[in-house]
């Protein structure tokens, strides 16, 4: 009996020792060592002992296990694995397995490349924190061709059901409603069987929602005056809201939903305005117009110009001149016009010869820049009185007037006494008729023997009238005066 059991001991002994030993009967024929695989998806076969388990392992004996299966009688195994979209392209499978009571005397180790990775999940339109122009915001991007995207806006439906073309390429919309606020996010999640592969939030400013109206100003439009009446249509208890080249301001919508407020632009504002109104309901935006406009230029009264007193400087109160030719010099405002006015003196007290009309005109007299003018005349012997008067000519030789239409004029100035004598001929000599000595040019007076010289040209424009009047004033003030030295 010993024996026997010695006998069976040892044959389990040898038998045991023989499986340890398995003979090299794995084999691996895909894939092939340095393969591209047509796909992530990667069929590992080969030969193998019937019955045996086939083990692979990532890279080496130690590396994660990816797949198992059982040889079948055949002999012939087969097994896949899907590699994960973000994994290398190049991979190392280590194939291993038991055999009986031990391993693989001869375990494979297989190096290949995967495709390309497919795309992952982007998301190019719209962009991190766009501003919208529709509450219908259209979202496209790119994924793995043939998975679902699905946006869940984070307000409002969710869609689903988009699929990734074969370019990788995908579009859908989504709507926002209109009564949330203006800040919101759009969530895309990428979906291949029934595992996520991806998930990208944008962030995005809806548009306001538009129930605001602004019926005045309208666009393009010039107001009446600078006091602008903004009024127009909206929500019921919102506030609309101002802003331009004003203090801010605001204005309530009624329960009619009717709004209406004024605003006064300042004298200096440029007549060109563009002003802004929002509207805001319960928090959240609901309206936002820009209005161009034009303002009424602003009126301004037209300022009178204000003449100096003229002086006669020559002749001086008193004096006695050698005619005929009188030199008359003076001061007044530079760039006036001098109403020079000589009477005789024994005339003054005459009535009659209060009508004076100018005599023809020689060249303007104009006061200088500095403030000086001067002219020359023929003037007959005797006793003369004379007086200046300042006014104003345009670029077109019209006399300057002021708002009532009068003419602009300085006040008189102080009258000059002055006696004119002929001058001596030369012996044998006889002066000319109508002239005041020998060689004298004509004298210019009145018909009552005044001397009035504007140095304007009065004969073509309808302005005589308004000069003349200048003149008989100017004779009345000197009257005047004359009398209060006399008293």
């Amino acid at each position: 009996m010993p024996a026997v059991v010695s006998l069976a001991l040892g044959g389990a002994l040898l038998s045991a020792s023989s499986a340890s030993a398995a003979p090299g009967e794995l084999v691996v024929t895909s894939p092939t060592a340095g393969q591209t695989t047509p796909t992530r998806d990667v069929t590992f076969s080969g030969t193998a002992v019937a019955g045996s388990t086939i083990i692979i392992h990532e890279d080496s004996q130690d590396g994660a296990v990816i797949a198992r299966t059982n040889v079948p009688n055949s002999g012939a195994w087969s097994v896949d694995h899907e590699y994960a979209a973000d994994a290398p392209v190049q991979q190392t499978a280590f194939v291993d397995g038991i055999v009986g009571l031990s391993g693989f005397d001869e375990p494979k180790t297989v190096a290949f490349n995967l495709p390309a990775a497919p795309a992952q999940l982007t998301v190019t339109s719209p962009t991190e924190g766009q501003y919208l122009a529709s509450r219908t915001v259209t979202v496209s991007g790119t994924g793995i061709p043939t998975a679902n995207i699905a946006l869940v806006p984070s307000a409002g439906s969710p869609v689903t059901g988009i699929l990734v073309d074969a370019a990788g390429n995908w579009t859908g919309n989504v709507t926002f409603p209109d009564d949330v606020d203006r800040a919101q996010s759009i969530t895309v999640n990428q979906i291949v069987g029934a595992a996520g592969r991806g998930s990208v939030t944008v962030n995005v400013n809806l548009p306001a929602t538009q129930t605001l109206v602004v019926e005045t100003p309208q666009n393009g439009a010039t107001t009446a005056t600078r006091t602008v009446t903004f009024s127009g249509t909206g929500t019921a208890g919102s506030r609309v809201s101002l802003t331009g080249n004003f203090p801010f301001v605001q204005a309530t919508v009624g329960d009619d939903g009717k709004w209406s407020v004024d605003v006064t632009f300042a004298d200096d504002a440029a007549t060109a305005q563009s002003v802004r109104l929002t509207q805001v309901t319960g928090g959240v935006g609901t309206g936002d117009v820009t209005v161009a406009f034009s303002l009424p230029a602003v009126e301004t009264t037209p300022t009178t110009p204000v003449l100096d007193e003229p002086v006669i400087t020559a002749p001086k109160d008193g004096a006695t001149v050698t005619g005929p030719n009188v030199t008359f010099e003076g001061t007044g405002t530079p760039g006036s016009n001098i109403l020079l006015v000589a009477v005789p003196t024994d005339e003054l007290d005459e009535p009659a010869a209060r009508a004076a009309e100018p005599a023809d005109p020689e060249d303007p007299i104009v006061v200088g820049a500095d403030g000086t003018w001067s002219v020359t005349l023929a003037v007959e012997p005797g006793d003369y009185t004379a007086v200046a008067q300042g006014f104003l000519l345009d670029a077109d030789g019209e006399p300057v007037v002021d708002a009532d239409g009068a003419p602009v004029v300085s006040d008189p100035s102080d009258p000059v006494e002055f006696t004119v004598t002929a001058a001596v001929a030369p012996i044998g000599t006889t002066p000319a008729a109508g002239q005041g000595g020998a060689g004298t040019a004509p004298v210019a007076t009145t018909p009552t023997g005044q001397l009035a010289f504007t140095g304007a040209d009065l004969a073509p424009a309808g302005i005589a009238a308004g000069l003349l009047a200048l003149i008989g004033t100017a004779i009345m003030v000197v009257m005047a005066r004359r009398r209060a030295h006399s008293a």
